[in-house]
């Protein structure tokens, strides 16, 4: 199933159009100045907040709104947001998730980091977004838990420089075992956290009845084993895109199994697709890193002797076929969710270009630049503030999800 549609992205990604994006709008300096006067004064408010919660102050529930509101007022006048994608974004309901998840993930491991709980956190909006347009419940389920709190564990695992590779093939081939069924005495305290995770998923979609749910889990550990050829051995740039393909689309594809259990045809195909978007966009922000980590993808690796321009086209055109089939979705508001969406990832786009100029031809940092809300040597100047998938929505909740995660402190949940 994965290879299927793995090829299928690929293709379609080659056969876009190398023309320039198309970007909603342009602005001249004299609206980049103003808009960078509004940015400016909501990163006062965000310092201002931060070391108010550096010196212990505990926040009432006034102080959350009041800073909520100043961000909302942002994304409206800085960024043009308009007032039905700003509800969305919002919403009581999201908020609330954040702060549920926050300490639910504190419940289960009082060991575990802000860091490492906001990057799970960002996985549970994801798959929050998936219960809107699948027309389902926005809520936090022990699945949607315990998938977001995996890979923390697991990418901390990998990451570690004390850990030999030898044990990370012991442990990776472990983790496929249990992700299989296979029961497993854990051999030490991450292994015993991850296991209870897949327990927790195992405890809400019965393998019998949700094979898929399973499936999926193990697609996902496949394409991440298999992306370790980005590093490891020398690669067509057809096999890389589809490693990248298949790695982003195994992700997201298991987020929607985990959702909702089971998907149809149509639900599958467009949930690869945007999943395959994604890990594109994500290569797109981190080309720099990744080529000095030697990490070979679409846009690093040293592969691209010329500027980036084509591909950075090519995956804009990727994304907008992408979304066309949203359609395949019953949730409410599909066109407004488009909508948010295509205006999310523009930004994102236009950030990475301002970031990584020296990947681009000047022709085209200057015709980016024309459709950004903002001088490109203002954002390099505040590059701490348009640090990757930590947007101004993702700022304002961080925040208040880093309060939320300072206020209670329990009690480590036995691991037994």
């Amino acid at each position: 199933m994965l290879k299927k549609y793995t090829d299928h992205y690929s293709e379609i990604w080659k056969s876009c159009s190398e023309h320039f994006p198309g970007f909603s709008k342009r602005y001249n300096s004299v609206e980049k100045r103003q808009k960078e006067e509004v940015l400016d004064q909501f990163l006062k408010s965000v310092k201002s907040f931060r070391k108010q919660r550096i010196r212990n102050k505990l926040f009432q529930s006034d102080d959350s709104k009041v800073f909520i509101l100043k961000t909302r007022g942002f994304l409206r006048d800085g960024l043009d947001f308009d007032n039905d994608q700003l509800e969305l974004m919002f919403s009581d309901d999201m908020v609330a998730l954040t702060k549920e998840f926050v300490q639910q993930a504190r419940e289960f491991d009082a060991e575990l980091s802000f860091p490492d709980i906001f990057q799970a956190c960002r996985n549970v909006w994801i798959m929050n977004g998936l219960q809107f347009i699948l027309g389902l419940k926005m809520e936090l389920t022990p699945s949607i838990l315990a998938y977001s709190l995996l890979y923390p564990y697991t990418d901390n695992m990998i990451d570690d420089p004390e850990i030999s590779g030898f044990e990370k093939m012991i442990f990776s081939s472990r983790f496929r075992d249990r992700l299989s069924g296979i029961k497993l005495e854990p051999e030490n305290k991450t292994e015993r956290a991850i296991y209870r995770l897949v327990e927790m998923i195992e405890n809400q979609y019965s393998r019998v009845n949700y094979p898929e749910v399973f499936e999926s889990l193990l697609g996902i550990h496949e394409a991440q084993t298999n992306s370790l050829k980005l590093i490891y051995e020398k690669l067509t740039e057809t096999e890389i895109l589809k490693i990248c393909i298949e790695k982003g689309s195994a992700s997201v594809l298991t987020d929607g199994f985990l959702v909702a259990g089971k998907l149809s045809e149509s639900q599958q195909y467009f949930l690869s697709g945007f999943g395959a978007y994604l890990q594109l966009l994500d290569d797109i922000q981190d080309v720099e890193e990744d080529s000095q980590a030697g990490l070979k993808t679409v846009f690093s690796g040293g592969i691209v002797e010329n500027s980036l321009d084509s591909r950075l086209n090519k995956t804009y055109w990727f994304g907008e076929k992408v979304m066309e089939n949203l359609d395949f979705f019953d949730g409410q508001h599909i066109d407004l969710f488009k909508s948010l969406m295509r205006k999310s990832m523009d930004l994102f786009i236009i950030e990475a270009i301002a970031q990584n100029p020296e990947t681009y031809s000047r022709k085209y940092i200057a015709n980016v630049e024309e459709c950004s809300p903002f001088h490109f040597s203002y954002i390099r100047k505040r590059k701490e503030q348009f640090a990757p998938y930590n947007g101004f929505l993702l700022t304002a909740i961080e925040e208040i999800a880093a309060d939320n995660f300072r206020k209670k402190k329990p009690e480590l949940v036995s691991n037994e």
